[in-house]
């Protein structure tokens, strides 16, 4: 037995850049972790439209995702049952907006707002254990995705790492992507913390939002080492 819920919004009234059905595939992976066993039936896509307020293919669409994990069962005639939970292990490809976006097909570009070597603040240079007064270069981008302001990447980086990248164009790429093809570097993640903040002054300008409006912050460290071999297009 299916239980009724009430409508729910997509999107929100803050810029949300993924598809309806990605956000509604999400949202249904919680629930089976929540209050489903194996064996259960599933919501139909009559119920899902009316508590989305969403089309019939953008429900399907989201089930077929579901169904290809191998997360669900839908039979002609008889509806559809859970077959087993997701797993709750995280994903460990360590990946940057831009190739999570591209798989998504949309449109995203980031523009370098500061770029030079400066000394962190404290809280990061606590965090990557530095000495005292020892500098590090940063490059501060805002991220655009069809052409709204989405986030902003602020990375603290080795001097020599650092001032290679500011020679490229980074507008298109990731710096993951570009530490792994241009400068044969592999990055492994120490930990990722995510915390909510509200936008100051400077936050508020930059993603065009008012000041105190509430955000969400991935903060990462990261450690490196050089791979066995590097790319011949090295940076400059």
């Amino acid at each position: 037995m299916t239980k009724s819920r009430p409508a729910q919004h997509l999107g929100s009234e803050f810029f949300n850049p993924f598809p309806r059905y990605l956000q509604i595939r999400n949202i249904l992976m919680r629930r089976l972790n929540e209050g489903f066993v194996a064996g259960d039936r599933f919501p139909s896509e009559y119920q899902l439209c009316t508590e989305f307020g969403v089309s019939r293919e953008t429900v399907r669409e989201a089930l077929r995702g579901l169904e290809s994990d191998g997360l669900i069962a839908r039979h002609r005639g008889k509806g559809t049952f859970v077959v087993r939970l997701p797993d709750t292990a995280q994903d460990k490809r360590l990946t940057g907006l831009v190739e999570d976006f591209t798989e998504l097909k949309l449109n995203t570009d980031a523009n370098v707002i500061r770029s030079g070597v400066e000394t962190p603040p404290m809280r990061i240079a606590s965090a990557l254990h530095l000495d005292a007064g020892e500098r590090l270069f940063r490059i501060l981008r805002l991220r655009q995705v069809d052409g709204k302001p989405f986030a902003c990447h602020d990375a603290f980086l080795p001097l020599d790492i650092g001032s290679a990248l500011a020679h490229l164009d980074l507008t298109h790429t990731t710096l993951f992507g570009e530490l792994r093809r241009r400068l044969g570097i592999k990055l492994v993640e120490i930990y990722q913390h995510i915390d909510a903040l509200t936008a100051d002054v400077s936050l508020a300008r930059l993603l065009e939002l008012e000041v105190g409006a509430p955000l969400l912050v991935t903060r990462r460290a990261l450690s490196h080492r050089r791979t066995e071999t590097t790319s011949s297009s090295s940076g400059r």
